[in-house]
């Protein structure tokens, strides 16, 4: 089976992930080693959707293909970094679709809160030698992403946001963390099934809450990056407490 991936290049580092399967990410400072790391997620991919009893596309011997490639993504993979623009960004999210990112969503919630909710409170402020954030601080970073990403739907996802949380944003930032991950992610799903229909295959941009205001945006994006960001975040706390990254070999 042929599997596509799609690449970003930014200052001494790639990202990368599988057009085919929204919510893989590996990186690497370079393309060559890339590639290696892409074929490590694609097995611990195939392995995690049939650990959560979903159908796992594989026919055969695989084969992966470059593409899309995007150069000089500024600040990438930094906090407020930009994030690259693909072709197969621009599509249109059809209800199936949508339940299927969804369902995802909540594989990786569930991932994250079963690695977390298992550490003491002093792993939890854990901040490693040359590492700028803790455990906790990364999952605050997580929460800030996933407002990001909601606000890139426009000024009216904003209000819509502060509605379906029934909070205001600083009173949300004030959470302890494991009361704000669920406060955040249950507002921003309430408002990304409400305007995710209505944004078709549209591409936007939005100067709020950015260094970055011309940075092109998709429904298909927002989706994308809220599957990638948290699995990323994932690798990170399993770097954090020296557990191998990928731990299951896809039953090929």
């Amino acid at each position: 089976m042929i599997f596509s991936v799609a690449l970003e290049q930014g200052t001494n580092k790639w990202y990368g992930r599988f057009i085919e399967l929204p919510g893989t990410i590996a990186w690497a400072p370079t393309n060559q080693v890339l590639m290696e790391e892409l074929k490590a997620e694609l097995e611990y991919h195939l392995n995690w959707l049939q650990t959560h009893d979903e159908e796992t596309p594989f026919f055969g011997k695989v084969c992966i293909v470059v593409a899309e490639e995007v150069h000089n993504i500024r600040e990438l993979g930094e906090s407020g970094g930009e994030v690259a623009f693909f072709e197969s960004d621009n599509k249109v999210i059809t209800q199936k679709e949508m339940n299927y990112l969804l369902r995802l969503m909540g594989y990786n919630r569930k991932d994250l809160l079963e690695l977390v909710n298992s550490m003491s409170p002093e792993q939890l402020m854990y901040n490693p030698p040359g590492k700028s954030r803790t455990v906790t601080d990364i999952l605050h970073h997580v929460c800030n992403a996933e407002e990001f990403y909601t606000s890139r739907l426009g000024e009216e996802a904003d209000h819509l946001y502060e509605d379906n949380a029934e909070m205001l944003p600083q009173e949300i930032d004030e959470l302890p963390i494991f009361e704000r991950l669920q406060v955040v992610r249950k507002a921003c799903i309430k408002t990304l099934e409400a305007l995710i229909p209505q944004r078709g295959d549209t591409i936007f941009t939005r100067s709020e809450y950015t260094d970055y205001p011309h940075e092109k945006w998709s429904a298909y994006k927002v989706m994308r990056r809220f599957l990638e960001h948290e699995r990323e975040h994932y690798y990170n706390i399993l770097e954090y407490m020296q557990q191998p990254i990928r731990r299951h070999k896809f039953r090929w």
